[in-house]
């Protein structure tokens, strides 16, 4: 459970890490588990969504908490599940869960964008917030995630709809957006770790990962939390 000084941080910044988090021996469960799901993805299974680069390897894998027990039991942790409670003051469920993967030399760009820039469209309100966990190292040069400082407090920016840039089509923010809203490099957080790590962060945060310079793969899985009472609504298919 967080201090109250751990939820001010959150709320003022936007996001808050915790370091070593999860224990050794749970990120290997879990590092084999994505390493499996990765193997058996080669002749892409029905029953998970999976999103390749254009070189063809992984790069997102989706919902894999509903039939995977490492991935299923970590969602329901105290170390996850207690602070999401507390960021929204009662109980949530998971909204949305994926599996990261980025090759190395391959894994590509996420472009900046807000998760509320797409989630909007399922008829939910902005209690949302994610859980990034690091099951490997996070660095500058394997395309870790980085963060705008405050950015959760700007609203909805405008985006658009790329599809060009990867494989995957994104919602980004527009770069008249973006030149006016970060003017100073020093409000760009990079989020580097190690295996353990967690970054809580707000669904309205500014944030995006570059590409895979280096040798070594990175992994991360994402959980994202709503509250109990956000549920979709006004939409066909959410």
């Amino acid at each position: 459970m967080w201090t109250k000084g751990q939820l001010t941080t959150y709320r003022e910044q936007g996001f808050l890490v915790q370091r070593g988090l999860i224990p050794p021996d749970q990120i290997e469960r879990l590092r084999s588990a994505a390493d499996e799901m990765m193997s058996e993805q080669a002749d892409n299974p029905p029953e998970v969504h999976v999103v390749r680069e254009k070189s063809g390897p992984v790069r997102s894998v989706f919902c894999m908490h509903r039939n995977v027990q490492p991935f299923r039991e970590l969602c329901r942790s105290a170390p996850i599940a207690g602070p999401v409670k507390q960021i929204f003051g009662d109980d949530a469920y998971i909204f949305h869960s994926k599996l990261n993967y980025k090759e190395s030399f391959e894994g590509t760009v996420w472009l900046w964008h807000q998760d509320y820039g797409y989630w909007r469209y399922d008829g939910v309100d902005d209690r949302l917030a994610s859980a990034l966990i690091m099951l490997g190292p996070n660095t500058r040069n394997n395309g870790s995630i980085a963060l705008v400082k405050g950015s959760h407090r700007w609203g909805v920016l405008d985006h658009y709809s790329d599809e060009i840039t990867t494989s995957y089509k994104q919602w980004c923010i527009t770069p008249e957006a973006l030149r006016e809203h970060i003017t100073d490099e020093s409000m760009i957080i990079p989020i580097e770790g190690e295996a353990g790590d967690v970054c809580f962060f707000d669904c309205r945060i500014v944030h995006g990962s570059n590409h895979n310079f280096s040798p070594a793969q990175r992994y991360s899985l994402i959980y994202a939390f709503a509250a109990i009472d956000n549920v979709p609504s006004g939409v066909e298919n959410p």
